[in-house]
């Protein structure tokens, strides 16, 4: 094993640790002394998203898509690097591509998914979110997304039905209950919603999305 494996190593177990900065410091060491090495781009890139430096994060996965343009899961973490810089269709192409490149990619199915719903297109939003949901049925994540997508919709039946059976799945997930109760409350069922967000707040006394749909649950006529 050489050198740069044996640091890769280390990188990836740091990284696995969530130890992101100390990850970092070995990718950029790889890359000092290997510019083109294709994990330590796409996986370093992840790691400064995850700090916070975006620029420097595009600036190595867009060298990672140059390089290998065939690598899916570096067009799938630029394309989250553009979904939070808000150039949503910068980010869709490059998710697009992480699926064509691998149709079982449920990270940029997801992503895909709400880029979609970003843009005001909550039907097509919900087609990436059923892939997704698919491929990753545990996913709590995906499932609150596509509830939104359909409450976006005034859809609030189908949007609770899914949150029920997460609320069954997941308990103890925050998400799901205040979902349940934005969906309870656009179908005018104030005392359950009241109930569900209340649940939430148990979870998260801080959840602020939670408190302003609570107050706004209990001035509703």
């Amino acid at each position: 094993m050489s050198e740069n494996e044996k640091r890769l190593v280390e990188a990836l177990e740091l990284h696995r640790a969530g130890k992101i900065a100390a990850a970092e410091t070995v990718y950029a060491a790889i890359l000092a002394d290997d510019p083109d090495q294709p994990d330590a781009l796409n996986l370093g890139g992840l790691a400064l998203h995850a700090l916070g430096r975006r620029a420097e994060a595009a600036e190595r996965l867009e060298r990672a898509v140059t390089r290998y343009p065939e690598f899916g899961d570096a067009h799938a973490n630029l394309g989250a690097v553009r979904r939070t810089e808000n150039r949503l269709e910068e980010a869709a192409a490059h998710f697009e591509k992480a699926i064509a490149l691998d149709p079982a990619n449920g990270f940029a199915a997801n992503n895909l998914g709400l880029v979609r719903l970003a843009q005001g297109t909550p039907l097509a939003a919900i087609g990436h979110f059923a892939h997704a949901r698919a491929l990753m049925p545990a996913q709590p994540e995906v499932v609150i997304n596509m509830s939104i997508a359909y409450m976006s919709m005034g859809d609030f039946v189908t949007a609770l039905s899914d949150l029920e059976l997460l609320a069954e799945a997941a308990p103890k997930d925050k998400r799901g209950h205040f979902g349940r109760g934005a969906a309870l409350l656009g179908l005018g069922r104030k005392k359950e919603a009241i109930a569900a967000l209340e649940r939430a707040l148990e979870l998260d006394p801080g959840y602020a999305d939670a408190r302003a749909k609570l107050e706004e649950a209990k001035q509703a006529d």
